[in-house]
């Protein structure tokens, strides 16, 4: 049964997990899970991923490859290395294809990053929070810049003073707050705060705490994860300290009930239209065993959170559990890859190679869109990934209603026609070939990834360590739940 975000984020609110008011009177954090969980309604910035115009199913190649090197290029801006008896992530410096030495990692406002709205300083002031599953820094940036939103501690009585949702009383949380210098280049950038997600300490580039530990510190949560549900292509929830499940249980449930409800008072109204006759409590003319049925559906108690803690199961139950794999440093598995904040699933070449000799028909597309490959539209393959020994199904279905093309044929696994009147769709999946370029430049002591002459002894450690990895992106979380637990040091599905 599909979640609407409204139904979900009402039953949130209703139940005080999702404050919509400021209130001067302190409270308990409230959650249906045995532990204070805080919730978060996450946003799409410019909506849902759509690679063609409006009213036209035909995809803009050139559009596709711009997004595909956009997001292949925050993958590059770190390297490994052996810190102890342990592989590694840190940021690369400039000298070896990193950023600029004065840039922290993760882009602000950018048109298709997820964020959350956070409520910070004395009066409140609203600021968007960009996750990044690749950095572990929570930093605020002013600038001189219009776009995006602004935190401006000028305008605040008090610094460090956060409003999480539900959570009544304000809270004093330590952030980077970074102001450039008005005559750099930096202060004509976007304004507003990065929430980094990443599980290494390795990955800061600031001394800042994380921002999920601050929360342990304080009380505020229990549990050192967070966990994230896709609603739809530009909706979904960010619950830090534990899960919204039991939250989406009850949607589903409730929507079941309303829906058995309709159904019985629609069968009740036909059953006395037929007959001539209202049904009512001091009526016998009619023969009411035929309806009595449906008069218990309609007096049936609906289900309330009660209910739900009532048959709440351990919390990790329903979960298909994978151990985090590699270098230390991002959420990566035995599949090799979890990062959600990409419109694609990317596929290692041999992979991608493999997956589309199994459709039939399928081909990929020539140079320069070589990394993209084409299915007969009327033909879209049905996909699973495992994950421990679990499938899960992805991209299943039609587009639906939040695509403003929603007659392009291929279903939800196509981003477009190839051209108008083709029977050809673009798939999904596309081919990376990150790493492999970088890793024989670092082998051989070429380009900027070579660090000079000491490039050709880096041996396995040359590139960014990319090769072969899959990065599942926000398209397989669509239906599929993730949590992402910091001290046990894995990652959680769950289907919805």
């Amino acid at each position: 049964m599909a979640i609407s975000i409204t139904s979900l984020l009402s039953v949130l609110a209703v139940f005080g997990l999702i404050r919509t008011s400021y209130s001067s009177q302190p409270s308990v954090l409230q959650s249906l899970d045995e532990a204070p969980v805080v919730h978060f309604t996450l946003a799409r910035r410019g909506g849902t991923f759509e690679a063609t115009r409006p009213g036209n199913d035909s995809v803009e190649m050139d559009f596709l490859v711009e997004q595909l090197k956009k997001v292949e290029a925050k993958f590059n801006l770190t390297r490994r290395e052996v810190k102890g008896n342990k592989l590694v992530r840190k940021a690369k410096s400039r000298a070896v294809g990193g950023g600029d030495e004065n840039e922290l990692m993760g882009e602000l406002a950018a048109n298709g990053s997820w964020f959350a709205t956070l409520a910070m300083g004395e009066p409140p002031q609203s600021i968007d929070l960009d996750l990044n599953m690749l950095t572990s820094d929570f930093y605020v940036r002013h600038t001189t810049s219009h776009v995006g939103t602004r935190y401006d501690d000028l305008f605040s009585k008090s610094f460090e003073v956060f409003h999480p949702p539900a959570l009544e009383q304000s809270v004093r949380l330590p952030f980077a707050y970074c102001r450039p210098l008005k005559g750099s280049q930096q202060t004509l950038e976007a304004s507003g705060s990065i929430l980094g997600l990443a599980p290494s300490k390795h990955l800061r580039q600031i001394e800042t705490p994380f921002l999920l530990h601050q929360l342990l510190e304080e009380g505020i949560v229990k549990r050192p994860m967070f966990s994230i549900m896709l609603v739809s292509g530009h909706e979904g929830v960010l619950s830090i300290g534990g899960t919204a499940v039991q939250a989406a249980a009850m949607v589903e449930r409730q929507t079941s009930e309303e829906l058995d409800r309709a159904g019985a008072q629609e069968k009740i109204d036909a059953f006395t239209k037929e007959n001539g006759k209202t049904l009512d409590s001091g009526s016998n003319s009619l023969d009411e065993s035929k309806v009595t049925e449906e008069k218990i559906i309609l007096q049936k108690k609906g289900t309330d959170v009660n209910d739900v803690k009532a048959t709440l199961m351990n919390w990790e139950e329903g979960w298909t559990w994978s151990k985090v794999q590699g270098a230390e440093g991002w959420w990566q598995t035995l599949l090799q890859g979890v990062w959600i904040n990409t419109p694609f699933i990317l596929a290692p070449p041999l992979a991608a190679k493999t997956f589309y000799a199994s459709v039939a028909g399928s081909r990929p597309l020539d140079t320069p869109y070589s990394n993209f490959y084409v299915f007969p539209c009327m033909n879209p393959p049905l996909i699973d990934f495992e994950f421990s020994g679990t499938r899960f199904p992805a991209m299943r279905g039609g587009r639906g209603l939040e695509y403003s093309s929603a007659i392009i044929p291929g279903g939800k696994f196509s981003l477009g026609r190839l051209k108008h009147g083709s029977g050809y769709c673009v798939g999904a999946i596309v081919e990376t070939r990150m790493g492999l370029k970088e890793e024989k430049e670092g082998m051989t002591g070429s380009g900027k990834q070579g660090l000079g002459s000491a490039g050709a002894n880096l041996g396995s450690l040359a590139g960014n360590g990319m090769r072969d990895v899959w990065v599942i992106g926000e398209r397989f979380f669509r239906g599929v739940g993730g949590v992402f637990d910091f001290d046990e040091k894995r990652i959680g599905f769950r289907a919805y």
